[in-house]
C-alpha cells in the first residue's frame, strides 16, 4: 500500500487523483485551502487524510507533511499540484497577480519540497511528482501570469535532478494540456485536447509507472505543442496568433 501526499486536492486534478487513488486501496494524505471540500471528501474515500494548508506558508506545509506521516507512515509519493489560473491582459499588467501566481504554482513546490525531501533521503529514497504545463513550453496568450510559473517548474525539477537522483529520490515533472476545472472554465477560446480531470488522474497515475522524466498528454495536442517549442520566432508568433485570433 503506498501512501501519497497530494496538494491541491480540493479540486481538479487533484480531486480526481485522490479518488482514483483511494479506490486503488492507497493512502492519501491531501492539503488544500478550502478545508470544507476535504472533509467531504473525507466521508467518501478509505485510506484518505486530510488538513487544511496553504502552500505559500511553509511552517504550515512542513508540519501538515509531519502530522500526514503521523498519522499515515513515510510519505512514499509525493504529488505537488497545487496552483491556480488566471487569464491576463498584457496590456493591462498586475504585479499583485503575477507575484500571487509566482507564490503559489512556484514557491508552494518549492515549500513542499524543503519539507518532504529530507525525510526522504533520510528514509534511503522517494519518489516527487510535480505537476507543471505545457504552458511552460512557450509564452501563450492570456499565460503571462500562469506560463512562467510552469516553466520555472520544468526548470527546478531539472536541476534538482542532479542533486536528488544519487540519494534515491526519484523526480518527474508532468505537463497537462488543456483540463477541465474550475481554472479553464474562465477561458473564452476553444482549447484543443480538452481532457475531463479524471482522465488527466489516471494518465498521471500511469505515468508514475514509468521511468521517463517528463510526461505530457494528450499526445493529440501535445505533440504539436511540442513541436512548436522548436520554431523561429516569427513562425511561432505568427503560428499561435492565427490558432488564437490574435492575428
Amino acid at each position: 500500500m503506498t501512501h501519497y501526499f497530494l496538494t491541491g486536492a480540493s479540486a481538479g486534478i487533484g480531486a480526481a487523483l485522490a479518488k482514483r487513488l483511494c479506490e486503488n486501496g492507497d493512502r492519501v494524505s491531501a492539503v488544500a485551502r478550502r478545508n470544507d471540500r476535504l472533509a467531504t471528501m473525507a466521508t467518501k474515500l478509505s485510506g484518505f487524510w486530510s488538513a487544511g494548508c496553504d502552500v505559500t506558508m511553509a511552517n504550515q506545509l512542513a508540519e501538515s507533511v509531519a502530522a500526514a506521516e503521523n498519522a499515515q507512515g513515510s510519505v512514499d509519493i509525493a504529488i505537488l499540484n497545487a496552483g491556480i489560473y488566471q487569464p491576463q491582459d498584457g496590456s493591462a499588467i498586475d504585479p499583485a497577480i503575477y507575484a500571487n501566481h509566482m507564490d503559489v504554482n512556484y514557491m508552494g513546490v518549492v515549500n513542499a519540497l524543503a519539507a518532504i525531501v529530507p525525510r526522504m533521503i533520510a528514509r534511503g529514497g522517494g519518489h516527487i511528482v510535480i505537476i507543471s504545463s505545457v504552458a511552460g513550453w512557450r509564452g501563450l496568450p492570456k499565460s503571462a501570469a500562469y506560463g512562467p510559473t510552469k516553466a520555472a517548474l520544468i526548470s527546478l525539477a531539472e536541476s534538482l535532478h542532479f542533486d536528488l537522483q544519487p540519494k534515491g529520490v526519484r523526480l518527474q515533472v508532468i505537463c497537462p494540456g488543456f483540463v477541465e476545472s474550475e481554472a479553464t472554465a474562465v477561458n473564452d477560446f476553444e482549447m484543443p485536447g480538452l481532457m475531463t480531470a479524471d482522465a488527466a488522474a489516471q494518465a498521471i497515475i500511469d505515468a508514475m509507472a514509468k521511468n521517463d522524466f517528463l510526461v505530457h498528454f494528450p499526445k493529440s495536442f501535445t505533440r504539436s505543442m511540442a513541436w512548436l517549442r522548436f520554431l523561429p520566432d516569427k513562425w511561432f508568433f505568427r503560428i499561435v496568433g492565427r490558432r488564437t485570433g490574435y492575428v
